[in-house]
């Protein structure tokens, strides 16, 4: 009987470990360029089996805020869909601040982390104002705008609370991703080929891993 929490540890580590792997190996796509569907279903893969790895630790917001965010994978990869792929994002990004406030409603702020938010509060308004013409250009300006805030939001919430250094990187890093898509976007600048993928694949292996077992 003492050995039966065994073989679901091991079933939780090869989880991880694959959807970590897959959303790893998506970087290749960058060359190889899969046509549909196929390209989306690499893409959203390792995400969703991260997003299994949470739920069967039963970090059920994590979890949640996984799937949503293989769905947004998807939607993105879609004619049309971009506002519906940002949405999910957006959704994912309410997850897990859902996450980050359950922590530090049990555990209290961190009150050394007011500093680095005050910081990426104004980072996030100097990146809005700096966007701002691109995305009323593209006709963005509202959904861009609405999803800024969520992030930055989710980001914060990270630094207040007393989670893992792995947990507030991931959510920085995750912010720095999508930061990169906008420069590329709504500034019209390059950016490094693979670097969108690499920042966003690190950041939700850090969140699943940091946060399934934290909560």
């Amino acid at each position: 009987m003492t050995d039966a929490p065994a073989p679901r540890a091991n079933t939780a580590q090869i989880l991880f470990i694959a959807g970590a792997l897959l959303a790893a190996s998506h970087l290749a796509n960058e060359w190889v360029k899969l046509d549909q569907p196929w390209g989306p279903v690499w893409k959203c893969s390792g995400i969703l089996v991260l997003g299994l790895y949470a739920l069967s630790q039963r970090a059920i917001l994590v979890g949640v805020g996984l799937l949503l965010s293989a769905a947004g994978d998807v939607l993105l990869e879609l004619d049309g869909l971009f506002v519906g792929g940002m949405a999910a994002f957006g959704l994912a990004h309410v997850f897990y601040s859902a996450a980050f406030i359950t922590i530090i409603r049990r555990e209290g702020i961190n009150r050394s982390g007011w500093p680095f938010a005050a910081a990426v509060l104004i980072a996030s308004i100097a990146l809005g104002v700096w966007f701002a013409p691109g995305q009323a250009a593209m006709g963005l300006a509202i959904p861009a705008t609405a999803y800024s805030v969520i992030i930055t939001v989710m980001v914060i919430a990270a630094l207040m609370s007393k989670t893992p250094m792995m947990a507030k990187l991931g959510a920085v890093i995750f912010m720095a991703s999508d930061t990169l898509i906008a420069v590329g976007m709504f500034a019209k600048q390059p950016v490094p080929i693979g670097s969108v993928w690499i920042t966003y694949a690190a950041a939700q292996t850090m969140l699943a891993w940091s946060l399934s077992r934290r909560t």
